[in-house]
C-alpha cells in the first residue's frame, strides 16, 4: 500500500507538470545614482544620503510597475493585450542597494526577455525626462532564459513521493 501510493502521487505529479505550461522568468537590473552633470562635489554627498530615504528610488521602482508604461511598450512591440495575457511583470528595489530589478513571467522565453528590455528601456526614457538631478540606467539587460520556473518535475515528483509515502504509512 505504501509503495503503490507513493508511486500514484509521483504519477500524478509528473502528469500535472506535463499538461502545464512552462513558465519562463526573465530580470533585467537599473542602477540610479546622482546625474554626474548636474551634480559634483559635495552636492553628490548629499544626493547619495537623500537616495538612502528610498523614496526616489521606490519611485523609479514605481515606474517600472507602470501600466501605462506596460501597455505603451505592448504596443509599441505590436502585440495585443490577448498576445500577453499570460505574462506579468514586477519591480523590486534590492536591499541595500539602489538596484531595481524588473522581473516578466510568461510562457516564451524570448518574449519575456524583450519585454522586460522593452518596459525597462520606456520607463528609463520617462523617467529621465521627468526627473534629472538622478540617473538611472540598465545595469544588467535581461536574457531569455533556458529553463523555466515552473514546473519543476524533478522537485514536484520528490515532493510527491514523500508525501504519498506519508499517506501510505
Amino acid at each position: 500500500i505504501i509503495v503503490l501510493t507513493a508511486l500514484i502521487a509521483v504519477n500524478i505529479a509528473l502528469i500535472a507538470a506535463i499538461l502545464t505550461q512552462p513558465v519562463y522568468r526573465a530580470s533585467a537590473r537599473f542602477s540610479v545614482s546622482p546625474n554626474p552633470t548636474l551634480v559634483t562635489g559635495a552636492d553628490v554627498i548629499t544626493s547619495l544620503e537623500a537616495l538612502d530615504k528610498r523614496s526616489i528610488v521606490v519611485t523609479y521602482a514605481e515606474f517600472l510597475n507602470s501600466t501605462r508604461i506596460y501597455n505603451e511598450t505592448i504596443a509599441a512591440l505590436q502585440l495585443t493585450p490577448a498576445d500577453v495575457i499570460k505574462y506579468k511583470h514586477s519591480t523590486v528595489v534590492l536591499p541595500e542597494a539602489n538596484i531595481l530589478a524588473l522581473t516578466v513571467e510568461g510562457p516564451d522565453p524570448q518574449l519575456v526577455a524583450i519585454l522586460a528590455n522593452s518596459v525597462g528601456e520606456r520607463a528609463v526614457a520617462h523617467i529621465k525626462d521627468l526627473y534629472k538631478v538622478y540617473d538611472i540606467n540598465l545595469l544588467d539587460p535581461a536574457i531569455p532564459p533556458i529553463t523555466p520556473v515552473s514546473p519543476q518535475p524533478l522537485r514536484d515528483g520528490g515532493l510527491a513521493l514523500v508525501l504519498g509515502l506519508i499517506l501510505g504509512s
